[in-house]
């Protein structure tokens, strides 16, 4: 296996939305997790709002206890569509009738009932803790 390069900005994101590192490397190196921004050479990575809240939710499914691969799938599916509706209030993940599952946006008071089997994650309030998680991190010494 191919050493893997340090990344500072991916160590950063992974501690700011309590993510392990290690985990979310070889999730990303095993192509489960192609929401992943990219990097220009020799410029460092940025990470977005939209790619911390998905970060976020990759490593709550992880404590919910779905694999990485998966957490990694869900979260890019919660990535694009947090990237389709920024003024998105919460993100669920439903299951339905015959198995398979989908991301549901919701910018305001749902429009139709969502299947009872559903994860769901109030954005407003990630955004909050994420924004008080970056002033901790900005404070660390480099």
């Amino acid at each position: 296996m191919t050493p893997i390069r340090f990344d500072l900005e991916i160590a950063r994101a992974c501690r700011m939305a309590q993510v392990p590192y290690e985990e979310f490397v070889s999730t990303v190196m095993a192509g489960a997790y192609p929401c992943l921004p990219g990097a220009i050479p020799g410029s460092p990575r940025h990470f977005d709002e939209t790619d911390l809240l998905a970060m976020y939710i990759y490593g709550r499914l992880l404590a919910f206890g779905f694999g990485p691969l998966r957490s990694g799938e869900y979260a890019c599916r919660a990535h694009g569509g947090l990237a389709a509706e920024p003024r998105a209030r919460s993100i669920s993940i439903a299951l339905e009738p015959d198995g398979g599952k989908r991301v549901v946006v919701e910018r305001d008071a749902p429009s139709a009932p969502l299947p009872s089997a559903k994860i769901q994650f109030d954005i407003v309030a990630i955004r909050q803790w994420l924004a008080q998680s970056s002033e901790g991190i900005a404070a660390e010494p480099a």
